[in-house]
């Protein structure tokens, strides 16, 4: 026998999540179907009850199940229906059961805009610090930000995260700084460096997962050369020199006959 729980890793509050049990009981040897929510049981269907159904309940939503008990609908959830899931089938004949691999469902509200980056001006000079900041608009839970440089993710010590910014029904923003020295390969051919922020939930996804939201922002800055001191200062010296031999010149003419 094998079974396995189908469900969503992330569902957007409100909207309605759909957990169904896939097994390969026939169902002549059925006997039980449970759905449980961490060590809670919230619905149960056993075939010879009358009737055959047993609901909990999930702190969070409104439960709904179908007929042969495969599928329960979690209508309008709320944060409080995040957790992990599971369920297990039983057989008449022989007796056995077996469980589900848990399914972590999280409710998420994704990021109504993309992230906003900010810095003190649009133009740089080669080995000056560019500062910059990358915010992203309101979420739950807090998206993460990740800065890229020319399309290459920037090292995590360039980068400091602030504390999160909170506002009313548990949502947050966040905000990250990016401090680099602008050098004559970020400037490239054409004299800009791209400068771009993903703001994401999760932060980083495990092993099969994607992004369950994601927005990205860049922009360009125009990276000036810094001025070649060490040669103004030879033309410097050249015109001063210059100057000097015509002066010479000038007062030895006048003391000719």
């Amino acid at each position: 026998m094998s079974v396995q729980l189908i469900a969503p890793q992330y569902v957007t509050l409100g909207s309605t999540a759909i957990l169904f049990c896939n097994h390969t009981v026939s169902d002549d040897l059925l006997h039980k179907i449970e759905f449980m929510k961490g060590e809670k049981r919230i619905f149960q269907y056993i075939k010879e009850r009358k009737p055959p159904y047993i609901e909990s309940g999930v702190d969070g939503a409104k439960l709904q199940y179908s007929k042969n008990g495969t599928t329960i609908k979690l209508h309008n959830v709320r944060f409080e229906a995040s957790g992990s899931y599971t369920c297990g089938v039983a057989m008449t004949t022989p007796i056995y059961t077996a469980g589900a691999e848990p399914v972590q469902m999280k409710v998420i509200v994704p990021q109504d805009e993309d992230p906003v980056i900010t810095f003190e001006k649009s133009m740089y000079l080669v080995g000056e610090s560019l500062e910059a900041n990358c915010s992203s608009s309101i979420a739950h839970p807090v998206p993460y930000i990740t800065w890229f440089i020319n399309g290459k993710e920037v090292d995590i010590s360039l980068v400091n995260h602030y504390p999160h910014t909170h506002y009313k029904d548990g949502l947050m923003s966040a905000t990250a700084r990016l401090k680099v020295e602008v050098s004559e390969l970020h400037a490239g051919q054409n004299g800009h460096l791209e400068i771009g922020c993903r703001a994401t939930i999760p932060d980083f996804p495990t092993y099969h997962e994607q992004f369950a939201d994601i927005r990205k922002a860049k922009v360009l800055v125009q990276i000036i050369s810094a001025p070649d001191v060490t040669s103004s200062a030879a033309i410097l010296v050249q015109e001063l020199t210059l100057s000097m031999i015509l002066c010479i010149l000038s007062a030895m003419h006048e003391f000719i006959p």
